[in-house]
Formats: C-alpha cells, structure tokens, sequence
C-alpha cells in the first residue's frame, strides 16, 4: 500500500489558534479562535468566501444548514444568519462563556448548545430559548451535547462531580443519569458507535450500553508524567471511533492506543515517543490533538512545542502528519518535519483532504502566524477513497466526524 501526502493549501489566521470547523453543503465552516467569525471556505484552494460576525470570539464550530448556520461566541450568545451573512436573530441565555469544540442540532427544531454553567435547548427558526438546565461548575467547562436521533436523546456531560452524564427527554425531563468514576475531559463530548455511548474522562474511559441505559466497561488509565510534571493521562477532548467499532485512544504523552468497542480488549499500542517522535521535553498535551478516522487510515498531526531552534527534532515547527493503519497501528506514512504543531482542532475531511489547524504558542508562550493546512492523501489501493459527504464533528452517531447515515451502503477496506 503506497499513500502520498500532497500539500494542498495553507490559511492564515495571525497569532491566534486556527481551530474548530466542519464540512458541509461544499464548503468549510471554520471557526478560527480568538476572531469574532466564522468563515466559509472553498475547500480546493483555501479562499476564505464571506465571514459570519459574531458578538464576540468564536470558539467552536457552527451548525449549519441550507436555511442558516447557528453559531455561539464568548459571552454566552447564540446567533443565527442566513447563507448571505445576514443576522436573522441573537439570544443570549445568560449560561456563562461558550466554550465547546460545536453546538449541535437536536430534535430536528432545535439547537443544543452547552455553556461553561448550563446547556440550552434554541429553536432554530426564530431563536425562542425552550428550555435550559443549569450547574455550578466543579471541574474545567468545555463539554458539548451529543443527540441520539434514534432514542430521541440528549446526552450531556457536565462539569461537576456527581450525576455528570444525563440523557434529556425532549422536555428537559431526565431518563437517565450516571455518576462517572472520573469528571469528563474539558472538551467531552458523548461519542455514539451502533449501541455504544463512549465519554472520555480525566483518567478512565467510559463505555455504556445507551439503549439498555447500563454500563458496560471503564479502563483506568492514571496519570502520566510529561513536560516536568504529572498530568492525568487523558487530558485534553474527545478521541476518534473508526468506521468499525474500534476506539482510539491516546495519552498525553503521545501513546496512542487502539480497543474493541464491544469488549474493550487492546488492539494495538503505538507510542510516538519511543519512535522519536514525541519528547517529554515539551508541554503541549497530544490529549489536545485531534485526529479523523476514515476508510482503513488514523489521521493526526503531531504536538511537539518546543521553541523555534531548539536544535531538537521538537520545535513547534517541525511536527509531522502521521498517517496509520487504524487495523494494525501501522504507521503508513509519515511528513517531514515542517508543520507548526496541532492545535486541539478536531481534523476535517473533505473529499480525500484533511484539513487541520495549528496552534500559536511554543512552550516558552512566544506566539507564532498560525494556519489551517490542507493535505490531499493519495492512495495506490481502495483504503483511502472518502466520497464526497457531510463531515460534522466527533459527537452524536458520528464515527470520527462521519455521520452513521453517511456511511449507511459504504464498504470499507482496513486491509
């Protein structure tokens, strides 16, 4: 099997993270932090189309639709424009900051959008607030609501110690509620897989039967020690569901670990480190990158941050795009060392390219220019040929950003 890696384009955003987006109606919807935007963009050559002002900062991606994309922004607002960026309305339902990866659609009518001290339930059409549920925080904020189209529910993480994993009812009723052995990472979202419910926590990860409403398998995975210090070893967001039942998981210090949905055996380990590809020198958690999973290949860029000339294969400048086999952990093929490292943006596919943004900031806090980059992979054999489909996110019944209906008559080849 022969894959190639061709650079396609790379877009600016200045000394700011380029972060959080998805891919839809033909266009990249991305949400570059610390700007008031978002951008809709041509995915063939990086040219940003129009901007979509918000209030204030964005920080993850919108909803969007044919009828209007639905965006929300620090200081707690929730906008809606039509395609040509005029404001149809703005609510503001008083939760704290936005700071989720996405809001996502619920029950057809509405949005769910979770706040660092609630979540609220917006109509799309007129911005009506339905219902909100609110918490007092007790550990970092950041978690985003994932819907289960087929049980018709909302699943939430929330950031507090006890009845942290809640499923709503369209009325805001609870049907079910689970203490987890852990607070869920800062960027928790409920991932979905057939009848798995999978959520990331600090140290464990947590596998639940969401029909049946009942626990299945946890697995501890501690503390490790990376740049000077011990961190909970899977600090960071949510980590990727391949196609075909198998979950990904990786540590913060670059150990990327592959398991059976259904019984939670290992599959395969790989750790970047002992390969040379990742130092304990540096401070930049690999919990924060994200990867994609799509027709038999891994996908991550790598989050080495060490300053610029450091005389060490570490520099923020020198990471790598590692392309693995998601059936073995084989490393397929592997970049030079030139990118800026992976900011904690989850990776867009769209038609045979992955698009992924970088972060800004080297382990002493010196800022950099910061980029979307944007790769073509090319494959001799039938293992990477991604149609041309909607890429949406890591939640709801999505297997890395594809969603269950998208895959629905696709045949995979992990061989």
């Amino acid at each position: 099997m022969k894959i190639e890696i061709v650079e396609k384009w790379k877009l600016s955003v200045g000394k700011s993270p380029a972060e959080h987006g998805v891919y839809k109606l033909g266009y990249l919807w991305l949400a570059p932090t610390f700007r008031n935007a978002f951008w809709k963009v041509d995915p063939e050559n990086g040219k940003v189309v129009r901007k979509f002002v918000m209030p204030d900062n964005v920080w993850g991606a919108p909803w969007v639709e044919k009828e209007r994309i639905i965006g929300a922004s620090l200081g707690g607002y929730i906008r809606c424009f039509n395609q040509e960026g005029d404001i149809l309305w703005t609510v503001n339902p008083k939760l704290g900051n936005f700071i989720s990866e996405s809001i996502t659609e619920a029950w057809e009518k509405y949005v769910a959008v979770q706040f660092s001290k609630g979540v609220a339930i917006v109509r799309k059409d007129n911005g009506e607030i339905v219902w909100t549920r609110k918490w007092k925080p007790e550990g970092a904020s950041g978690q985003e609501p994932t819907f289960d189209s087929e049980e018709r529910l909302l699943w939430v993480c929330k950031p507090i110690q006890e009845d942290n994993l809640v499923a709503y009812k369209e009325d805001g009723d609870v049907i079910a509620s689970f203490t987890l052995p852990d607070l869920p990472v800062n960027y928790a979202c409920p991932q979905i897989w057939d009848k798995y419910l999978i959520v990331i926590c600090n140290k464990y990860v947590v596998v639940i039967d969401r029909v049946r409403k009942k626990k299945l398998w946890e697995k501890y995975f501690g503390e490790v020690e990376y740049g000077g210090e011990m961190c909970n070893a899977l600090r960071g967001g949510p980590r990727v569901i391949t196609p075909d039942g198998k979950l990904i998981v990786w540590t913060a210090d670059g150990v990327f670990l592959c398991f059976d949905l259904k019984t939670g055996d290992e599959i395969w380990r790989l750790d970047l480190a002992r390969r040379g590809y990742a130092s304990s020198k540096c401070t930049a958690i690999w919990g924060y990158a994200g990867g994609t999973a799509a027709d038999g290949l891994f996908i991550v860029l790598g989050r080495n941050n060490l300053p610029e000339k450091s005389g060490t294969p570490y520099d923020i400048n020198k990471n790598r795009l590692f392309i693995i086999s998601y059936k073995n952990g084989d490393i397929v093929s592997v970049s030079e060392p030139k990118y800026r490292m992976a900011c904690c943006c989850k990776p867009i596919v769209a038609k045979g390219k992955v698009i992924i943004g970088s972060w800004y900031k080297d382990k002493e806090g010196k800022t950099y220019e910061s980029f979307y980059y944007c790769w073509e992979i090319r494959s001799s054999s039938s293992i990477w040929q991604p149609l041309d489909r909607t890429y949406e996110w890591l939640g709801g019944l999505h297997h890395g950003g594809y969603s269950s209906k998208c895959l629905l008559g696709v045949e995979y080849n992990a061989n």
